[in-house]
């Protein structure tokens, strides 16, 4: 009871008055918390560098008791250790080798309390005890399928749990050996992740794929100790973490972003948000960072780390919204799965796809790239993406090469693209409505469990694809329930890449899944939507004006680009008297054809007496001629420039109105038509004005430009 008077003690006060309590302690890594705090406080990027030494994917992190040492393991089936304070001031990494390798990849760490030796669980069905000193094996335990989840107790050496994907919680005494280990929980469907207690080892939590986050007592295992807010449209939790005094819990779940609980409350305390946040198809997990704990970090499908700030999170109130823009962190060239924070040298570590490790820190040091005060100029991976993989991806490291592999980067470029494409909420729904309670006595289990079973696969429903949205951009987005309004009417070009064009299309539909999470407020969805629309509506609007500003640009050849629709009417008004092009013969048919009959006459009349004066007098030259004739023709036109002028600032002053509506294509822009179709007109108009005195008529030549800015404008 102790415990939990504890933590409800600190849950009644705000987050920022219990870290600012505790912000004079010395952390062990020798600084005073305070200086790092003020920086990650403030920071909107970190400092990076990358670590190279593995030959595939990294699977798995852990930082030692102490901070002094970082363990990765990956598809390369190997246990490297690497030496923190060596590797931040080193430019070659140098990580030191386990002896024994697992016969498959490995999945997760974990140290024991004395930093004697570290514990590794994988694909191979093993946990395999290392020896720090000496590197050899020191034990190994086997399951009956693989371990996807590793947790030390803090307040013990002895003891460590395991979760599986045979759907068991154990945990082990390395003092009994090898003999049988406590049998926590037995489902049938797979553990992703356990954790235990910081302060109390008689404590877990747990991540199942269908069952979702739980707190067990494992001195009365027979029933959870509670079960955290079950989400029927993503039951499957992937990861679950404590803070460093155990008064918080942070979950993950499948295509959720983070949630915080309080370990003694069903009702999450916070829902942490962000439109470009995307975790479906692998493996992640979420850590707490920061000297007290005051930030949460998670990797994305689209390559970027998260971190998001508790600043103005009250810890006694349930359901919160965080929706403050976080530090989106990138760098890495693929998705990011694992991140892990050490707290003595305020590092944090991430991995996932990539063959390297990266460390992001708030200072400088000799070899970091990045800045603390400026985020990155390009938020996002600059490589081209894969839009096509094998479906093999080869496990063969002997080569030893920790070079980029190609064909692992499309692997996984193509999976989260096709997820994207064939995820639909209807899904969900339909895969989880027939899960039951989670409790866990040996009747209820089998029952439930064996309901679970039928639907262990989510069925795929493909929705209606990219390119038909595409083509049909004003459909009515209400009936569709899936993709975000408008967004398909946005050019590629508004969007990094593809994964972030496609992760905009799902937008709402993941928003209604966060705000799922979060229990007793679905009046705000309403609101968050609308919101979440009129920013991307808004910027899509400023994308496609940029567009048609360099469009205009491109045509006209001007040394100053115009930054407002107003200078660009007004410098088309001067290019058009410049050019001294007909009056469109569509804007006042009746009035024209006065004038036209008008000036047929007035020629008519010109050249009888250039005849008559011919007659008399032989020697008025061809050029007077011209000239006279040229006067004659240029009487006129004045009051059509007129009126093609206000023609053309109609047109340009709707111009924003329409980029706001109209979809972004090259055909959407009036001055779309291209360079060689403008010198054609040009030279049409040419070669008619050059024709004017054989008939001396106005020839019936309509501007392809004109005609569509006087189209727009009406």
């Amino acid at each position: 009871m102790s415990l939990w008077s504890n933590l409800r003690h600190l849950e009644s006060r705000n987050l920022y008055l219990a870290v600012s309590q505790r912000e004079h302690q010395l952390v062990a890594g020798h600084l005073p918390s305070a200086i790092f705090r003020q920086r990650l406080s403030t920071a909107e990027n970190l400092y990076q560098r990358n670590l190279t030494g593995h030959y595939g994917c990294v699977n798995a992190l852990e930082f030692s008791e102490g901070g002094q040492l970082l363990a990765s393991g990956g598809d390369d089936k190997r246990v490297l250790l690497w030496n923190v304070d060596q590797e931040v001031v080193s430019e070659l990494g140098n990580p030191r080798s386990m002896n024994e390798k697992h016969a498959s990849n490995i999945f997760c760490l974990g140290f024991d309390t004395h930093n004697s030796y570290i514990f590794s669980g994988g694909n191979d069905d093993l946990v395999i005890q290392h020896d720090l000193t000496t590197g050899k094996i020191l034990n190994f335990f086997s399951h009956d399928g693989p371990v996807y989840g590793l947790s030390v107790d803090r307040t013990s050496s002895n003891l460590f749990s395991v979760a599986t994907e045979h759907g068991e919680i154990l945990v082990y005494d390395i003092r009994a050996g090898k003999s049988d280990p406590q049998t926590v929980v037995k489902f049938r469907t797979p553990f992703n992740a356990v954790e235990f207690h910081p302060l109390n080892g008689n404590f877990l939590a747990t991540a199942n794929a269908k069952r979702g986050a739980m707190l067990w007592d494992l001195r009365h295992h027979q029933q959870a100790l509670c079960q955290f807010n079950y989400i029927p449209e993503s039951p499957s939790c992937m990861s679950v973490r404590f803070n460093c005094n155990g008064s918080l819990l942070l979950t993950l779940h499948r295509r959720l972003p983070p949630i915080l609980y309080s370990p003694g409350s069903p009702e999450p305390v916070a829902t942490f948000y962000h439109d470009e946040y995307f975790n479906s198809c692998t493996m992640k997990s979420c850590t707490f960072a920061g000297p007290q704990d005051e930030l949460v970090v998670s990797g994305s499908d689209n390559f970027n780390m998260f971190v998001w700030r508790l600043d103005g999170v009250e810890l006694n109130e349930r359901n919160q919204w965080v929706d403050t823009p976080p530090v989106i962190l990138a760098g890495h060239r693929s998705i990011v799965n694992q991140v892990r924070y050490n707290r003595q040298r305020c590092l944090l570590a991430s991995s996932g796809v990539e063959k390297i490790i990266k460390l992001w820190s708030p200072f400088a040091q000799a070899g970091w790239e990045g800045s603390l005060a400026q985020g990155d100029t390009v938020s996002y991976c600059t490589r081209t993406l894969h839009r096509n993989s094998s479906d093999h991806v080869s496990q063969d490291f002997s080569a030893r090469n920790t070079e980029e592999d190609q064909v692992m980067l499309a692997f996984f470029d193509t999976l989260v693209q096709r997820e994207l494409e064939s995820w639909s909420t209807l899904d969900n729904q339909s895969s989880s409505a027939t899960s039951s309670s989670t409790t866990t006595d040996d009747t209820s289990t089998e029952q439930s469990e064996a309901a679970t079973s039928a639907t262990e696969e989510e069925p795929e429903q493909l929705v209606q694809s990219d390119q038909e949205q595409d083509q049909n951009p004003g459909q009515n987005w209400q009936g569709n329930g899936h993709d975000t309004p408008n967004v398909s009417e946005m050019s590629w070009q508004t969007h990094p890449n593809r994964i972030f064009y496609l992760i905009a299309k799902k937008r709402k539909a993941l928003l209604q899944l966060a705000v799922s999470s979060t229990t007793g407020q679905p009046r705000r969805m309403d609101q968050l939507l609308q919101r979440l629309l009129g920013e991307q509506k808004q910027a899509a609007t400023q994308a496609r004006i940029s567009e048609w500003l360099e469009e205009t640009h491109r045509l006209f050849g001007d040394d100053e680009m115009p930054t407002t629709s107003a200078e660009a009417a007004a410098r088309e008004r001067r290019r058009r008297l410049s050019d001294h092009r007909p009056p469109d013969p569509k804007s006042d048919p009746v009035e024209h054809y006065g004038r036209k009959r008008k000036l047929m006459h007035r020629n008519f009349e010109a050249t009888k007496q250039r005849h008559t004066d011919l007659r008399h007098n032989p020697c008025v030259s061809e050029n007077e001629e011209d000239s006279e004739q040229d006067e004659s023709e240029e009487e006129e036109p004045d009051s059509n420039n007129i009126h093609d002028d206000t023609s053309s600032t109609a047109s340009m002053t709707s111009m924003e109105a329409q980029l706001s509506q109209a979809p972004s294509t090259s055909s959407s822009y009036p001055f779309q038509h291209g360079t060689d179709t403008e010198t054609n007109n040009n030279s049409q108009l040419t070669s008619n004005h050059n024709h004017k005195t054989v008939n001396g008529l106005i020839p019936d030549v309509c501007s392809t430009e004109s005609t569509a800015s006087t189209s727009s404008s009406m």
